[in-house]
Order: C-alpha cells, then structure tokens, then sequence
C-alpha cells in the first residue's frame, strides 16, 4: 500500500546531477562525469579531472544522490548519464 508521503509533488526539491559544477580541490579545474553506478537507496556519480595534472585515485570527487532526489536518474532510467559516461565506479 502506497503511502501519502511516499507521493511527489511538483514543489518537492530535487537534485539533477547535471546542475552540478564539481571542482577539483588540487588542480582547481572542473572535473567531468566520468561514471554512473545504482545503488540501494543512493545513486554515485563520480567526476575525475581530465588533465594529465591529477591522478585519478587521489582526486576522484563521488557524489552520492538519494533515489527519491535524483531527478536526472528518474528521467534517464536506462543510463543514468544518458550514454555520456562509463559504468561502475
């Protein structure tokens, strides 16, 4: 049975992944969505530099979205990243 809170309303924020600017704290650049993985209740995002400046396992940024919060996921089921990034973290 659907719970009365569990309906969204159009007033209700949520959180699209590709309004987000994510910058490096080491090159100061922005980094790029580089990979999409489904979770159990949250959904990571990860960004990396596309420099030859940062090492990737030293400044991977993951951002992690709530399921009932990630309007882009919600929108883009099948991918998550629409086809503009990898899978798995």
């Amino acid at each position: 049975m659907m719970d009365v809170n569990d309906v969204k309303t159009e007033t209700e924020p949520m959180i699209n992944i590709r309004d987000l600017s994510i910058r490096c704290g080491c090159c100061e650049t922005y980094q790029t969505l580089s990979s999409y993985a489904p979770g159990d209740g949250y959904n990571v995002y990860t960004y990396e530099c596309e420099n030859d400046t940062c090492r990737p396992e030293q400044t991977r940024t993951l951002v992690e979205v709530p399921v009932v919060l990630d309007l882009f996921a919600q929108r883009h089921p099948e991918s998550g990243c629409d086809g503009g990034c990898g899978t798995g973290g």
